[in-house]
């Protein structure tokens, strides 16, 4: 029997039978002896992580991801991994693949083990329960931090990357190498409204007085052959744009793959910004322009965060919003030899 099933038969949280193992935090009387009945009738015994608990002792955090294969999501665990290890701590990791059942079911598991706190980068359609559960956490007094992506409800201290600045910046580069019609392909966006990727597009052509053209805006995902099919999309338009900009790296290789097979070549028959360093590309010798997000720092801030709240250091109010600065590498790819020589003529 675990946890998990003794809330179950006494109708309660997952929290509030941890509260009652731990002797911690208010449950009502009538609750309570329920609960403690349940556990003496099932001669239920909490497993090591749980008796580490009740001894005040576990070592334990939780990290929930939604994958391992992207690089960017590697550089996050890996840091989070060296900073825990450094303090004696324990990485539980669950994998949740985008898929919202596993990610309701990480989160019920961190619970059960009551780890210290719970690092999360949520599944792209988190939901209501998502948010209940991470606020179940919280009461039970595990702290939540989230990374990278944010819940439009839900109040949780959280580290992200400053998606406006990121992509303005880009497009910036891309005006001043003298473009003026710039395609953008968007992915879907975990932030709240304000801080998303087409808001900091939006936010530059409107600053440069550049009209903003719907037929420039290709709504992706994060698939490679999304950026196939938005290239594909852009050079049938009548004025095509001669520049790209991605917003994932996944997209990246699908726009190269087009350009491929179409005889162009960025840098120089159009231009191209990526998110996101690909090893592979630079390993043969492809200088591509990115954006580069520091996933490390966010793992490492994020993993700060936390064990802040759970060494009572500081404020232990939510919400600490913090906003990590993306860097723009320009290597050439965002220029394009027409739009140079026109630019060179005026």
């Amino acid at each position: 029997m675990t946890i998990s099933d003794i809330a179950k038969k006494a109708e309660v949280s997952i929290a509030t039978v941890s509260r009652v193992i731990n002797g911690k935090g208010y449950v009502k009387e009538e609750t309570r002896r329920k609960v403690e009945q349940i556990i003496t009738e099932n001669n239920y015994l909490p497993n090591a992580i749980a008796r580490s608990l009740i001894k005040k002792d576990s070592t334990s955090i939780g990290l929930i991801m939604p994958g391992r294969g992207y690089p960017a999501f590697s550089e996050i665990i890996d840091s989070v991994e060296k900073k825990a290890e450094g303090m004696n701590y324990t990485v539980l990791f669950c994998n949740t693949d985008e898929d919202r059942e596993k990610e309701h079911r990480a989160i019920r598991k961190m619970m059960e083990y009551q780890v210290k706190g719970i690092l999360i980068m949520s599944v792209l359609n988190s939901d209501e329960e998502t948010v209940r559960l991470l606020e179940e956490a919280e009461s039970s007094e595990i702290p939540v931090v989230l990374i990278d992506r944010d819940f439009k409800e839900g109040i949780f201290d959280a580290v992200f990357i400053d998606n406006v600045n990121a992509v303005y910046e880009a497009v910036r580069a891309f005006l001043e190498a003298g473009h003026s019609k710039i395609g953008l392909i968007t992915c879907p966006d975990c932030a709240k409204e304000g801080n998303t990727k087409l808001d900091g597009y939006i936010k530059c052509l409107k600053e440069y007085k550049i009209p903003i053209r719907s037929e420039y805006v290709y709504h992706g995902d994060f698939q490679q052959e999304c950026g196939y099919l938005a290239c594909q999309n852009f050079m049938m338009l009548s004025d095509a744009p001669t520049a790209v900009l991605v917003t994932s790296s996944t997209q990246t290789l699908g726009c190269l793959r087009y350009f491929n097979e179409n005889n162009m070549k960025a840098g120089e028959d159009i231009g191209l910004i990526g998110f996101d360093d690909i090893t592979t590309l630079s390993a043969i010798g492809y200088s591509l322009s990115v954006i580069e997000r520091p996933m490390k720092e966010m793992g490492e801030t994020a993993y700060d965060l936390m064990m802040m709240r759970v060494e009572q250091k500081g404020e232990k109010k939510r919400l600490r919003e913090i906003l990590l600065k993306n860097r723009l590498i320009l290597r050439g790819s965002e220029e394009c030899s027409h739009v140079r020589l026109e630019k060179e003529r005026k």
